[in-house]
């Protein structure tokens, strides 16, 4: 039987998450702790060096959907490691966006996808890969850029800024409040120490 997707700006279908939420946000981070060194005192999330930050992304439009995203610092590369729940099956759009504020109902407050000067040409600071969901409604990312930093106070420092997750792949998202969009949940980028994973678990 086919799955039937949800309009573009529509609340996304409630449906029973089998792991917590709290699980799958370990489970992003254990998958972020494989690209990371293994250290005397154990695995640990991120290189006891490097500087992470995490945004945790929160509903809004009256959908179910959460995550997180970890950004790594590691060398002049940044590690970025993302899991999502609660989706619809398909392609999702994930940037970051210029305002570190998710506080309208609507992610509105979040402003445009972050772009800063001298940006390469045909691609936008916040420009993030898609988000594949499957049929269990798991979206899972894992990649690096030398476009971003992390805790470097740099133009291109993704601490402050914001992450949202879309309902469909959408080029151009333009921020409009008091409308309902299809901007899914959203989340602002927050420096973290980085945790070892018994601490989680």
């Amino acid at each position: 039987m086919g799955t039937t997707r949800a309009p573009t700006g529509a609340a996304a279908p409630r449906r029973t998450c089998k792991p917590s939420a709290r699980i799958a946000v370990v489970a992003a981070l254990a998958a972020a702790a494989l690209l990371a060194a293994c250290g005397d005192s154990g695995l640990r999330i991120v290189p006891e060096s490097g500087l992470m930050a995490v945004a945790s992304l929160q509903p809004r439009n009256n959908s179910t959907v959460r995550g997180t995203i970890a950004f790594t610092q590691r060398g002049n590369r940044v590690w970025i490691t993302a899991n999502f729940v609660e989706l619809w099956p398909g392609p999702h759009s994930l940037y970051i966006h210029a305002v570190g504020n998710c506080s309208s109902p609507n992610a509105a407050s979040a402003g445009p996808v972050w772009n800063i000067a001298g940006a390469p040409p045909g691609k936008r600071t916040g420009d993030l890969p898609q988000i594949n969901a499957g049929t269990e409604g798991y979206g899972l990312l894992q990649t690096t850029s030398a476009e971003l930093s992390v805790g470097t106070g740099k133009p291109n420092d993704v601490i402050g800024h914001a992450v949202v997750l879309h309902a469909d792949l959408d080029p151009d998202p333009k921020p409009e409040f008091g409308v309902r969009n299809g901007w899914l949940a959203c989340g602002v980028i927050e420096r973290s120490e980085g945790l070892d994973l018994k601490q989680l678990l």
